[in-house]
């Protein structure tokens, strides 16, 4: 009878010792990342997909609002590139990714990310809007990545590219910068515009590839890493169609960022809006650009869409969901989604 008490009581020591180290490691490992602010190159293990075709209802009718006030919460943390709010963020992406049946188009197309690294930032007030400049490029790089998950077509070598920049400004003297225009209302448009075409049923001519690119406000080096080390070739991109800050200012009044106005992505654009009865009209850059410019440099036509009141409240704290107009974001995920079967249907 002894000996059984003393294994039980051994039994029971043992058990409080393990199994706090059984649940507790994950709250361990987020807290510890939460207080450097610096994710590990762990953090950017995608998610388990599911197979392509399995579709998650739930997902399949979520609103672009819902996106926008899941990107803002307060553990994304303002979507920094090379943060664990990046990371939040890109598993919110990889997740309603796979949930939506896309076939992952990253690294060795075994997943949704590509891996790339930014240098660090130094951050900077200027006329009101914060903004980042390039640090010390000797110092130790950090990891981060881009999304990038496709709808087959029938012909897989001809693609049409639909992206948004998903990272914003972070955290900066105590303030959250929540990105909310900038730029989860363009990938709310683009997670809309999958879900539509989900559900038409239809099968595009065309491959399209959804990309969300990372490190955009850093100077575009998500999309240009993966420009200089594409998961697909970049010879079978047709047009790219970016969306970026759509989300406010007066409804049906958009700009159009691209290099001319004699390409397909532009020309697409512009008549697919005046198709849905808005505006989008060219627009000189004026100092400022968005992912387009990776592709346009090595002869991709490449067309941004934007609210033209798109700098209203940018890079400020006050970029927060209250600023988004539905009518406005629903009108963007229209001309992008009449855009696509346009050009892969």
């Amino acid at each position: 009878m002894n000996s059984r008490r003393n294994f039980l009581k051994m039994l029971l020591g043992l058990s409080a010792l393990y199994l706090p180290w059984t649940f507790w490691p994950g709250k361990i490992n987020e807290a510890f990342h939460s207080a450097v602010k610096r994710p590990p190159v762990s953090l950017i293990t995608p998610l388990p997909e599911l197979p392509q075709g399995l579709i998650n209802e739930e997902v399949l009718y979520r609103s672009a609002m819902e996106d926008i006030i899941a990107l803002t919460a307060p553990d994304m943390q303002g979507r920094q590139a090379g943060t664990v709010g990046e990371n939040n963020a890109s598993s919110y992406l990889a997740k309603q990714m796979s949930t939506l049946g896309l076939k992952p188009m990253g690294d060795q197309g075994e997943s949704f990310t590509h891996v790339f690294t930014i240098p660090p930032v130094t951050k900077k007030v200027i006329n009101g809007r914060l903004t980042f400049t390039a640090g010390n490029l000797g110092s130790l790089r950090t990891p981060s990545a881009n999304l990038l998950g496709a709808l087959m077509g029938k012909a897989q070598d001809q693609v049409i590219l639909v992206s948004a920049h998903y990272d914003h400004l972070g955290v900066n003297e105590g303030k959250v910068y929540p990105g909310a225009n900038d730029n989860a209302s363009g990938v709310s448009c683009v997670l809309e515009v999958i879900r539509h075409l989900l559900r038409d049923g239809k099968v595009p001519q065309k491959t399209l590839v959804f990309a969300f690119w990372s490190a955009e406000e850093m100077g575009f080096v998500g999309s240009q890493s993966f420009v200089q080390s594409p998961t697909f070739p970049l010879g079978q991109i047709q047009a790219m169609l970016n969306i970026d800050t759509v989300g406010n200012g007066m409804v049906g009044n958009f700009a159009l960022w691209s290099e001319s106005e004699n390409n397909l992505a532009y020309q697409t654009l512009n008549a697919a809006a005046a198709q849905a009865g808005a505006s989008a009209l060219h627009t000189p850059f004026g100092g400022h650009n968005s992912d387009q410019v990776s592709f346009a440099q090595v002869g991709i036509p490449a067309a941004t869409l934007m609210a033209r009141d798109w700098l209203n409240q940018n890079h400020t704290p006050e970029d927060t969901p209250g600023q988004i107009k539905p009518e406005q974001l629903q009108l963007a995920s229209d001309i992008v989604y009449r855009a696509v079967q346009r050009l892969a249907f």
